[in-house]
């Protein structure tokens, strides 16, 4: 037999060659520790959510073991398989499970069996920090989701290949006031079940490391000054040089702390702005004032609950200001381990890597991590038409971070930007990467039955007509959208309107070819309902219209955004990520005139 050797990149188009076809798999752990067999059941179970097992048929089983070589070095995995068998070796056992999920994505299914190409598959990544940030929070996906949902998504994205996750674990400052003792129990329950699949993937975990972010009640006498260039403009920062405020602050982190009592967790990480800033006199510039003398009364409250944490700094919202006086301080400080760099705040390269640690290196060349943001570019409400997919605007960000960063940690708000999830994960475990080929991977596992290269060509129309921003207006809402319907250029409208027609036949065609086992997934779903409402809105000029609206209510289900359309409708908060069925007309008037009042000062 010929030995043929393929890069994680490469995996897919291994499926070219001739391979054998198995009816069903069987693992075999036994070389593992017995805390970790569980992968055998974990890549079972993911077999069986596309093969459908026949009694009618001769079984023919791929035989799966796992085992743990240390030799192979950092996180690398070799996938070796031939004659029936296959072998995941990894270096640890988060390499162990990326490359489980290098020889599932090899597999081609078809309804009652799957091809697996003989060869050897590699993962070895390039970036060292991969970090996905579930953002639980405003009754959001990851807010509401049940415990086997969640886990099961955050085992997921660990297949894939990331090695880390950020999470609140304590219930979120900015809902407590609302929260009922049974919201508190499901999150507890929901943060503990990660905890323990953490420790059980062998991957990292930080939680927040306290900032100036208080609850939506918080005492008028504690509030911050809204910053003049709208930087940490919500209603509920607390301005820690104003009497008393310091203390309320480390109140609330170190219950927090205490929240995260018996947790694993490895690192902490601090955010100067949304949510937080604040720009009174005693705290301006916040980025390098006000901020830097928070946090280090942080770090203190965090090392007296968990002894050797690593500290990750981030400078979101960051302008000259703040970084000139920022650096200052980095010169004195002995305790920053990582920088968390963003697109935000000031002039970018590749809207990621903020121009001034370009023109200026990081003093003590203290390690930088990218903020890629992937779920709020361009729409608000946030998810609110389904998936968003931009596979060029995060190829363009990956760029720009190869030189500079040593991993990311990516914000993410919901499950409708899955796709954007496994683009940046992709390339950053092997730049040689094309979007294309991570789209291709991606329709041949989740969309088994499809044409991977009508997937890609979907995905490419759906970025096109994808609304990034409207002029004259400070953020894309269901209502500026609505009044970009009846005012943008007709030959603008009709040409969006004819490639979002067209994305919808094709979806409808991509539709008919995925094997009726898989066609109600959700990331298949998702997609599919963003061709049904861009075509339908572009078509009737109205964001409200009845097919919309119709697929507005399946997405609500998906997202588990009935609270936020409840609150929506009661006028009271709410709608972040709920389809846009209407917006609250309190929550913008609340708003404006906090910010008026704020400016005027």
């Amino acid at each position: 037999m010929k030995k043929t050797i393929f890069m994680l990149s490469a995996a897919l188009f291994a499926l070219g060659a001739a391979g054998a076809v198995y009816t069903g798999i069987e693992t075999d752990v036994s070389a593992l520790p017995k805390e970790k067999a569980f992968i055998g059941r974990m890549v079972r179970s993911r077999v069986w959510d596309r093969v459908v097992p026949s009694t009618f048929i001769t079984n023919v089983n791929l035989k799966v073991s796992f085992v743990i070589d240390e030799s192979l070095g950092g996180e690398n995995a070799v996938v070796k398989v031939a004659d029936g068998k296959a072998e995941v070796r990894g270096a640890r056992f988060r390499a162990v499970v990326a490359g489980a999920g290098v020889l599932l994505r090899a597999m081609k299914f078809s309804a009652k069996n799957f091809e697996l190409g003989d060869g050897e598959y590699r993962f070895e990544p390039k970036m060292k920090y991969r970090e996905v940030y579930f953002a639980r929070h405003y009754d959001n996906w990851y807010h509401r989701a049940s415990v086997d949902e969640f886990i099961r998504y955050f085992e997921d994205l660990m297949l894939w290949g990331m090695n880390a996750v950020h999470d609140p674990i304590a219930y979120p400052i900015v809902d407590a006031s609302k929260a009922k003792e049974s919201d508190r129990v499901a999150y507890l329950a929901s943060s503990k079940a990660l905890g323990i699949r953490a420790i059980e993937l062998d991957v990292d975990l930080s939680v927040r490391g306290g900032g100036n972010k208080g609850p939506r009640n918080l005492p008028s006498k504690y509030r911050s000054l809204h910053h003049y260039k709208g930087k940490g403009s919500t209603v509920f920062n607390v301005c820690p040089a104003r009497p008393g405020a310091m203390e309320y602050l480390k109140n609330l982190h170190r219950d927090a702390c205490e929240q995260r009592k018996g947790f694993e967790y490895t690192a902490c990480r601090y955010g100067p702005y949304d949510e937080g800033g604040c720009h009174c006199g005693d705290c301006y510039p916040w980025g390098g004032n006000g901020y830097v003398k928070l946090i280090e009364e942080m770090r203190d409250i965090n090392e007296k609950y968990k002894p050797g944490l690593k500290h990750i700094v981030s400078t979101w919202f960051f302008d000259r200001e703040d970084w000139k006086l920022f650096y200052e301080y980095l010169e004195k400080q002995d305790w920053i381990d990582y920088i968390m760099v963003g697109h935000a705040g000031s002039p970018s390269v590749g809207g990621i890597i903020p121009k001034y640690i370009v023109d200026n290196p990081i003093p003590k060349n203290i390690p930088v991590i990218t903020f890629p943001e992937i779920s709020m570019y361009g729409r608000f409400p946030w998810g609110g038409t389904g998936a968003n997919p931009l596979p060029k605007k995060f190829e363009q960000l990956c760029r720009a971070q190869e030189k500079v960063a040593m991993g990311f940690s990516m914000y993410s708000e919901g499950i409708y930007e899955d796709l954007n999830k496994i683009i940046i994960n992709s390339l950053s475990v092997d730049p040689s990467r094309t979007t294309d080929s991570v789209l291709a991977e991606y329709a041949n596992w989740e969309l088994p039955g499809a044409d991977p290269a009508e997937f890609v060509k979907l995905v490419k129309m759906l970025e096109d007509i994808y609304l990034m921003r409207i002029k004259g207006r400070r953020g894309i809402t269901a209502v500026s959208v609505a009044a970009y319907l009846k005012d943008a250029p007709k030959a603008e409208l009709d040409r969006r309107a004819m490639i979002a027609m067209d994305a919808l036949d094709l979806a409808n065609r991509i539709n008919g070819d995925i094997l009726p086992r898989c066609r109600t997934n959700w990331r298949w779903r998702q997609i599919y309902l963003r061709t049904v409402i861009d075509a339908a809105n572009y078509r009737t000029r109205d964001v409200r219209n009845p097919e919309s609206m119709a697929a507005y209510g399946e997405l609500i289900t998906m997202y588990h955004s009935e609270r936020q359309v409840t609150e929506l409708y009661e006028g009271t908060w709410g709608g972040f990520t709920a389809p846009p069925m209407m917006e609250s007309a309190r929550i913008r008037k609340a708003w404006s005139e906090y910010l008026d009042g704020e400016d005027k000062k």
